[in-house]
């Protein structure tokens, strides 16, 4: 009997056990189900789009993402097509989310934004930093497939670092107009138009210096020559009004010897001109080393032009203005003025 009663208990506590456990794995299997159907839900979910521009910065931010901002309307046909065949995709949602925040924003509501970030057209999808500057930009919907869209988003995402690198190139080497240029190029094509302007006057002003160069030596060769070239006319009319206003010395020498040329080496001989162009020179660098070259110089073409009575003048200003000045090369100058003083009071002509 005893032995009947203890075989009885081990069966019904094996019956017993077998009954926790089943009950033990219902419960697992139903919360595994459960979040089967949780992560499920989230996946045809497709992207999930913010609707604040500042909180997708925040969050973008936050995780170090870029921003991924489509710009649509109601009644625009192509920006349905890519929510059903793009935005609804589950394998693009979870690549998106790896790399930046979306942000969807209805362009006849969100006009601040239409206008901030240039949109001219529908469906229009920017790729920005966290801070809202743009990266790339597509208009249209030319893309169909979440592949394509990963293809572009990498592509881009490489030239935002390509352009960070052409930025560091530039900002080494300031007098490269090439790699100046290129940053600007680049801005432009990325829709960051203030600030290729920025460069792009960058670049406009090396290019003006670098074409002031090849004028300028271009002048000083024909100059060597002695010879009244009509192109030295064309390019020192073109230069030398900019470089004296911009109180660019280089203007000076070039000046010196441009005047020499006009006066007494052309073939038509213009000492006039020469003077106006020594009294320029002198109104431009009037506390210039070489100021009191340029008066003298002026003074002597007013010789050359038959005005002795303003040519003694002004020497005697200069000779005066400078008597007392310790520097060589006012020195000389002051006693070119004496010479030439002294000459024209006694009758004969300079030379």
């Amino acid at each position: 009997m005893r032995n009947w009663v203890i075989a009885v208990a081990l069966v019904m506590g094996a019956v017993f056990s077998v009954l926790a456990q089943d009950g033990r794995g219902t419960e697992a299997r139903e919360k595994a189900a459960e979040k089967a159907g949780e992560a499920q839900a989230e996946k045809a979910a497709g992207v999930q789009f913010l609707a604040s521009l500042d909180d997708a910065k925040k969050q973008a931010k936050a995780a170090d993402k870029k921003l991924f901002i489509v710009f649509s309307t109601s009644w625009c046909g192509p920006c349905k097509q890519l929510q059903a065949k793009v935005w609804d995709d589950d394998n693009f949602a979870v690549a998106l989310a790896k790399t930046c925040v979306a942000l969807k924003l209805d362009g006849d509501l969100e006009r601040e934004a239409v206008k901030s970030f240039e949109v001219r057209g529908y469906p229009t999808v920017v790729l920005c930093d966290s801070d809202g500057k743009v990266l790339a930009r597509q208009v249209g919907a030319a893309m169909q497939t979440g592949a394509a869209w990963e293809t572009w988003i990498s592509e881009k995402l490489g030239h935002g670092s390509q352009l960070e690198d052409l930025i560091k190139a530039a900002t080494a080497a300031p007098q490269d107009l090439a790699k100046v240029k290129g940053v600007a190029d680049a801005l432009w094509d990325l829709g960051r138009k203030d600030e290729a302007a920025q460069w792009y006057d960058k670049a406009e002003k090396l290019a003006d210096e670098t074409a002031l160069q090849i004028k300028l030596r271009k002048v000083e060769a024909l100059l060597i020559k002695r010879k009244d070239d009509p192109t030295i006319h064309e390019v020192m009319g073109d230069i030398l009004p900019r470089m004296m206003a911009k109180k660019d010395e280089r203007v000076i020498d070039i000046s010196f010897n441009f005047a020499n040329l006009i006066a007494r080496m052309a073939e038509k001989k213009d000492p006039a001109k020469a003077r106006k162009l020594m009294q320029d020179l002198a109104a431009a660098f009037p506390e210039h080393k070489k100021a009191p070259g340029m008066r003298c110089m002026a003074g002597m073409y007013a010789h050359l032009g038959g005005d002795n009575e303003t040519a003694l003048a002004e020497m005697k200003k200069i000779a005066e203005d400078y008597k007392d000045s310790d520097d060589a090369e006012t020195k000389i100058w002051v006693d070119r003025c004496h010479r030439f003083i002294k000459t024209l009071e006694s009758g004969d002509k300079y030379r």
